[in-house]
């Protein structure tokens, strides 16, 4: 009896858990330009090396918004290029954004052998193993979703802050 009252819980939060990702919608891709170049702040290796580098695959408008951000600071580093491609990079970047759902295994695989943050505008792909994701509620604000898993995967060192801010996923 106990059994079942713990499955009928689990199956209770999942549902849950799946109906609240259900309300958000995918950022829109100035939202996602701002909102990573702001959040990639919290992360210390990518906020301490330097020149940042993001690889843009298969997401051409997110690109071109991320562009306008070249220069900018983000903590002791600077924004210094933005690629995109159909293909994963053959150079490692600092970090990987993508939308297509198809390509998140190869993705993630990707990211976690080189140990880069995988981000996304698609909440939903948090979920299911990106590390970092930005959807836009349903009272339309900004919402950020951070893949603790994952950010362990590719040995990501946030500053605790982000846990304030971020809603957080454990797949």
């Amino acid at each position: 009896m106990k059994i079942i009252k713990i499955m009928v819980y689990i199956l209770f939060l999942s549902l849950v858990g799946s109906s609240l990702q259900a309300q958000m919608k995918n950022a829109p891709a100035n939202v996602v330009a701002a909102m990573l170049v702001k959040v990639i702040n919290f992360e210390k290796n990518i906020a301490n090396s330097g020149d940042i580098t993001v690889y843009v695959l298969n997401a051409p408008d997110v690109a071109a918004e991320l562009k306008k951000a070249i220069g900018m600071s983000v903590g002791k580093s600077t924004l210094k290029t933005v690629t995109s491609g159909n293909t994963l990079p053959a150079d490692k970047p600092s970090l990987i954004y993508f939308d297509d759902a198809s390509r998140l295994n190869v993705v993630v695989e990707y990211t976690h052998r080189n140990n880069i943050l995988s981000a996304t505008g698609h909440p939903d792909l948090v979920d299911q193993g990106a590390t970092l994701g930005f959807g836009i509620g349903e009272d339309n604000k900004p919402k950020i979703f951070l893949n603790l898993n994952a950010s362990l995967e590719e040995e990501l060192d946030w500053n605790p802050a982000i846990l304030k801010i971020a809603k957080i996923v454990k797949e």
